[in-house]
């Protein structure tokens, strides 16, 4: 169901700079002998193939928010998965639920550079293979659990379905009784699904309300704890700032691009609070941008990382001078300088 060109055009954009920068990302980590990123660079990695797995999603997934009156909806407008299916279903919800999962990935980020100041014997010893192991499955977990909540509170049943018909249709010209969508449904109708709606409403922005908790008040800590640690040398204390400026950034992206869009998007219905159409499909294409902007945002902020990749770019860029002022390639360019 196409609805508009921005909202076909740039996730998709994102998509292939997901896949540029990340792999990018990935060998300057794993090339990077000067920085002290120990351990850590293992957390940074799997974030970036996370990243690429979003934009996966993004390309067998794609989608869109609409609301009518008390009705939210986020739905499946292409690929694959569009008509309504059982396999479709659950593919729009584990879509969802790499939001959540988003929010735990951080919550592991944080938690880890809390801990390399506070216990950092422990996460050398236990780190690998144990503790990314765990952080892995908490993250999985996140993502599960979500999807699982919008399966059961959130599920298209056929009154939600009747309910968004007709604005469905004059809107896009989209049928909602073939469509793959997650919906909740505050008011016009019975109090089961009234009940169920806020019920899953409020379990998942529960989820993603605590996380959000974690990162100010783990972030507090660590801050304090860099300002306090004087048995820290100079060279790393300034490692550790520009990892948290670094990670700050990492969660500062997917607060404005998911967390608020969502939040506004959830609530918005059940008040009746009249957000222009813009709002509803600028949401998940804010959500596409995040998988390129993440890698970037970490490398900006790293100097060892960003003069890594100015390095590379420019002997890139001297080595495609070199060849095309090269007088041997002048003359054997020239008509008749090979006879």
């Amino acid at each position: 169901m196409f609805v508009n060109w921005a909202h076909y055009y740039i996730p998709k954009c994102a998509i292939v700079l997901s896949y540029v920068f990340n792999p990018t990302f990935i060998y300057l980590v794993m090339s990077d002998r000067k920085s002290q990123m120990g351990n850590y660079r293992y957390l940074l990695i799997t974030f970036a193939f996370f990243n690429m797995a979003c934009s996966l999603c993004d390309v067998f997934v794609p989608m869109c928010v609409h609301d009518h009156r008390y009705m939210f909806m986020v739905y499946i407008s292409d690929g694959p998965f569009v008509s309504k299916s059982f396999a479709g279903q659950w593919a729009i919800a584990i879509r969802c639920g790499f939001i959540s999962c988003t929010y735990g990935i951080l919550n592991v980020h944080f938690v880890f550079r809390y801990l390399v100041l506070k216990r950092g014997e422990l996460l050398r010893r236990y780190f690998l293979p144990y503790g990314l192991i765990l952080s892995i499955l908490f993250c999985v977990f996140h993502l599960l659990l979500w999807a699982v909540i919008c399966q059961i509170y959130l599920f298209p049943v056929t009154e939600k379905r009747v309910y968004i018909e007709q604005s469905l249709r004059d809107l896009y010209d989209g049928d909602s009784m073939d469509l793959n969508f997650l919906a909740a449904l505050y008011g016009d109708t019975t109090n089961e699904i009234r009940r169920d709606s806020w019920t899953g409403i409020l379990l998942i922005t529960a989820i993603s309300t605590y996380s959000v908790c974690l990162y100010f008040i783990v972030g507090y800590k660590i801050v304090t704890g860099l300002n306090e640690n004087v048995q820290m040398s100079r060279r790393t204390n300034e490692m550790q700032r520009q990892l948290f400026k670094a990670l700050t950034v990492q969660t500062v992206i997917p607060i404005c691009v998911s967390f608020a869009p969502c939040v506004a998007s959830f609530y918005g219905a059940a008040f009746l609070i009249p957000f222009p159409n813009f709002i509803y499909w600028m949401s998940p294409v804010a959500v596409a941008l995040f998988p390129f902007l993440d890698p970037l945002a970490i490398i900006f902020f790293l100097p060892s990382l960003r003069r890594r990749l100015n390095f590379h770019v420019k002997i890139s860029v001297y080595a495609r001078s070199s060849s095309s002022s090269d007088p041997s390639n002048t003359r054997s360019s020239r008509p008749g300088a090979n006879f």
